[in-house]
């Protein structure tokens, strides 16, 4: 039989192993599964399950998944849905990393350090230091799904006489039938819809009000970033005893998808009110995934400012908030965009400080950088509760840095908090400095 001779230090670190309970990793674990994407689909649920070696240790197992392309819905989730880029087929890496935190439901009375205690000669990995990562690869279609267009929604008359009723038609499609079938839903702010899922129906007024009633359909193939709507109005008889709320006609990004290679998308919103009551009609457009070029524009260029699915949403405004309006839209960039950088805000300085008596004015300086210049150029802008400012002109200067030379001018006498927000369109950053005004500048009435 043959002699196998042990050196000191292999000795030593297999008695550790066997001494000290080895374990192959004191770090939790997690896998990601799913089920494949059939053709004309785009999305998949996906299941997250996590092995924690120390399920006593007083910390919580967090779980994040990530993709090169495609969106997860909460990356967060241990049960959520993956969507493939639009422009992206063929076999996409995903990965799920698992770590310990703070806090959560383990056993408050347990120590950290019982489970990980060792011999003092093994060096031990701390559970806040733990991370590991798996991926798997799912395939992505060439044939993804494309969504419904509602082509128009008409109500004849428009104007309708005591006890009348309204016929409304509906022309929607779903160009490939996936991922379930199309349906159409009708919905009225006031009034009665025959049938809400009807291609063709009848629409009766609610004989307590009068005036215009906002008459909308969403059509739905199952997709829910997907759905169309398209909305009108019609004219109910009698008074309407209230304000006639504003009405959000349409709202539409053209192209959509955005395709690959691009990065923007024309953004159109159709909006009415009818009274112009109490005040004129107002909207504006909000995203937290792109820009907006003018965000209070009826027809402006919207920039991606992430791949992906993003939710973009529009609110109008007549003053009344309870007749408050408010819209989504998916726009599907593509997945070669850019990843948004935000701007760096460096100082905003008041010089001095303590303005001296006699005087009324001070220099403000501030400095940021946006590193990309994306998704819109870098603003600077200067705001007090009180007092105003001068020469707040944004200076360009190399490598994207942006500067101001202003002028603080008082109004009254005390301290001031003096700030300036950084935008790139899509991200702001704030500082503020406190300005002290002399105590002989007259106070205002």
């Amino acid at each position: 039989m043959p002699v196998v001779k042990l050196t000191g230090s292999v000795l030593l670190y297999a008695l550790l192993l066997v001494g000290c309970g080895y374990k192959p990793s004191p770090c939790p674990q997690a896998t990601v599964d799913f089920q494949e994407i059939p053709p004309g689909l785009s999305h998949t649920d996906v299941f997250v399950e996590v092995s924690n070696p120390s399920p006593d240790n007083g910390f919580q197992v967090v779980t994040k998944l990530t993709a090169v392309s495609g969106v997860f819905a909460d990356p967060f989730a241990r049960e959520t849905t993956y969507t493939c880029a639009h422009d992206v087929s063929g076999p996409v890496e995903i990965c799920v990393n698992a770590t310990y935190t703070e806090g959560g439901d383990a056993d408050p009375n347990i120590g950290v350090s019982q489970e990980y205690l060792r011999t003092p000669h093994v060096r031990l990995i701390m559970p806040l230091d733990c991370s590991e990562t798996k991926c798997s690869i799912v395939m992505c279609p060439e044939d993804k799904n494309e969504c419904p267009v509602v082509s128009s929604l008409t109500v004849e008359p428009m104007v309708l006489a005591e006890g009348e009723m309204a016929t409304i038609e509906v022309v929607a499609e779903d160009p490939d039938d996936n991922p379930g079938d199309l349906v159409t839903t009708l919905s009225a702010r006031r009034g009665t819809i025959a049938d809400p899922n009807a291609a063709t129906t009848t629409y009766t007024c609610d004989p307590n009000f009068g005036g215009a009633i906002e008459i909308c359909v969403v059509a739905s193939d199952g997709d829910l970033s997907c759905d169309a709507e398209l909305c009108t109005s019609v004219l109910c008889p009698g008074d309407p005893g209230e304000n006639t709320c504003p009405i959000i006609e349409s709202f539409s990004a053209n192209p959509n998808p955005i395709p690959s290679g691009e990065e923007m998308t024309t953004v159109r919103v159709d909006a009415t009110d009818l009274d112009g009551s109490p005040e004129p009609l107002r909207t504006k457009l909000t995203s937290d995934g792109g820009a907006f070029e003018d965000p209070l524009a009826a027809e402006t260029t919207f920039r991606c400012g992430e791949p992906g699915d993003v939710e973009i949403f529009v609110d109008a405004t007549d003053g009344d908030p309870e007749c408050d309006q408010r819209r989504s839209l998916t726009v599907r960039c593509p997945s070669d965009v850019r990843l948004n950088v935000c701007p760096m805000l460096f100082v905003v300085n008041a010089i001095p400080r303590n303005i001296a008596p006699g005087e009324t004015t001070t220099s403000i300086e501030t400095r940021a950088q946006d590193t990309d210049g994306l998704p819109l150029p870098l603003v600077l802008t200067l705001n007090s509760l009180w007092g105003s400012f001068e020469n707040t002109d944004n200076i360009q200067e190399p490598n994207n840095v942006v500067a101001q030379n202003a002028t603080y001018v008082c109004d009254r006498p005390g301290e001031v908090e003096v700030c300036v927000d950084a935008s790139d369109g899509a991200c702001v950053k704030t500082l503020c400095d406190n300005v002290v005004c002399p105590p002989d500048i007259p106070t205002p009435p």
